[in-house]
């Protein structure tokens, strides 16, 4: 939510996102269950491949995010519009890495090293 208040403000894109209480629970409600997935992948990818697996899913997600979000802007304008150039692009990226960096870090908060995981293999 930040981030589309902070692009919206600086003029790099155009979110018309009402702040009725609906819309919003709405809002956040889609964006839990949609990132719930790359969370768990990132958690198995840290499991297996350490902090270069989660640093390899960051440029994953910077690099696909933004063509994505380009195109809904494109199929549904009344839902977002792009201000012109390579910032909004870059801030967008941004956005994508800092929704993965955070869930993954409130997830290792929360359970402890993906390593740890009671689950894991054990390496004997």
């Amino acid at each position: 939510m930040g981030a589309i208040v902070l692009g919206n403000a600086l003029g790099l894109w155009r979110v018309p996102l009402s702040s009725s209480p609906g819309v919003l629970g709405l809002f956040y409600a889609g964006l839990a269950i949609s990132l719930s997935p790359i969370y768990l992948i990132t958690w198995r990818v840290a499991r297996r491949f350490r902090w270069r697996g989660v640093a390899v899913c960051l440029v994953v997600v910077g690099i696909i995010g933004p063509p994505r979000d380009y195109l809904y802007a494109a199929l549904y304008p009344e839902w977002m519009v792009f201000a012109k150039g390579v910032a909004p692009a870059l801030a967008d990226a941004a956005a994508y890495l800092g929704l993965v960096l955070v869930g993954h870090v409130v997830m290792w908060s929360v359970s402890g090293h993906a390593r740890e995981d009671h689950l894991a293999r054990s390496l004997s």
